[in-house]
């Protein structure tokens, strides 16, 4: 992977990790990577489920948040976790990871091969109905033919998110995501603002017609 498409880490990393500890002593180890969520963008989701407890969460890219958002759905006794994974390896991995601490019945990883550059409409059909907090993270988007392979998030699960919805862009720090964003906001309703400490954007619905409607 091209050092271009590594969200690497930033000061705010150092009081997050700590901020996250509860969530990470004494547990099994998790392997993180330089493809997993910065640890303030990690911290940005744990709060929010605090703050909000959203019942319904999508993460598009399974991984280590998946088993950090299952430990604190699981400890505070609300809410359920979805991860659409295309990678059958990496899904079989991270499940592996859920069950090994008892967190399948808050979270679950629904395996969903790759069409056409996006999860496969059979693995996008199980997802819930109503998504209180979309997480997108996926799919791989680390080449300059795949920058934007991303885009298609908000579009296709539009539909299925709640009228208060929050959704999360991960890797903003990267071209191609920033191209999303714009893209996303010239075609919807949903406007973002980017946290650049935690290399995340977080939207909601805008109250007017998109930009540029007439």
């Amino acid at each position: 992977m091209s050092a271009d498409f590594i969200t690497g880490p930033g000061p705010a990393d150092l009081h997050a990790w700590q901020v996250l500890r509860p969530l990470l002593d004494g547990r099994p180890y998790l392997p993180f990577s330089s493809g997993a969520m910065r640890a303030s963008g990690l911290v940005y989701l744990c709060n929010h489920v605090v703050h909000r407890a959203p019942a319904q969460i999508v993460e598009c890219g399974a991984g280590v948040s998946t088993v950090v958002l299952a430990r604190l759905l699981a400890e505070r006794g609300t809410g359920r976790l979805t991860a659409l994974e295309h990678d059958p390896g990496w899904a079989q991995r991270v499940a592996e990871l859920l069950s090994r601490e008892g967190l399948a019945e808050v979270a679950h990883v629904e395996m969903a091969p790759l069409e056409h550059g996006w999860y496969a409409a059979a693995g996008v059909d199980r997802l819930p109905e109503a998504i209180d907090l979309l997480v997108v993270d996926g799919p791989p988007a680390d080449r300059p033919e795949i920058a934007q392979a991303r885009h298609p998030a908000l579009g296709r699960l539009e539909p299925r998110l709640a009228s208060d919805a929050l959704v999360v862009l991960d890797d903003v720090a990267r071209a191609g995501e920033r191209g999303v964003l714009a893209r996303w906001e010239a075609e919807t309703a949903w406007r973002f603002e980017c946290l650049e400490d935690e290399a995340i954007a977080v939207g909601r619905r805008a109250a007017g017609p998109p930009a540029g409607s007439a």
